[in-house]
């Protein structure tokens, strides 16, 4: 039999491909008007935390940092991805930046809501309306 290659390979082996798991939390981190914008995908939670975290801190670090979460390509998001927003949004505001928070998920927002935090970070629907926001 003649050895499997890609994805397949590693489903064989018993190794799950993250590149083709969309659950695999990561992080898509990129500039556009004057914010760092930082798409995290898959599953936020618990499991999660050391691949998304680190991106997440990096962008709101330095002075005055201008910051955009983008939580619409999430699959899921748990009170452990809470927990890193309330880190950002600290972090931003001790640095006397802005965050703002892009969700148009019903089950995300209903999550943000569980936690307290919609009057707080106040997510738009889209991208365009998060940079447009002052």
């Amino acid at each position: 039999m003649p050895p499997a290659h890609g994805a397949h390979a590693a489903a064989a082996d018993g190794v799950a491909d993250a590149a083709a798991d969309d659950t695999a939390p990561r992080v898509h981190t990129y500039r556009t008007g004057g914010y760092t914008v930082v798409e995290l995908h898959g599953e936020i939670d618990i499991a999660g935390l050391g691949t998304v975290g680190p991106s997440l801190d990096a962008a709101t670090t330095g002075d005055e940092p201008a910051v955009i979460v983008d939580l619409r390509p999430a699959a899921f998001f748990d009170c452990s991805g809470l927990g890193l927003l309330c880190r950002a949004h600290r972090r931003v505001g001790e640095r006397h930046g802005r965050m703002r928070l892009v969700c148009d998920n019903a089950l995300v927002l209903r999550t943000l809501r569980a936690g307290r935090l919609l009057d707080v970070l106040r997510p738009v629907a889209t991208l365009d309306e998060a940079l447009r926001q002052e």
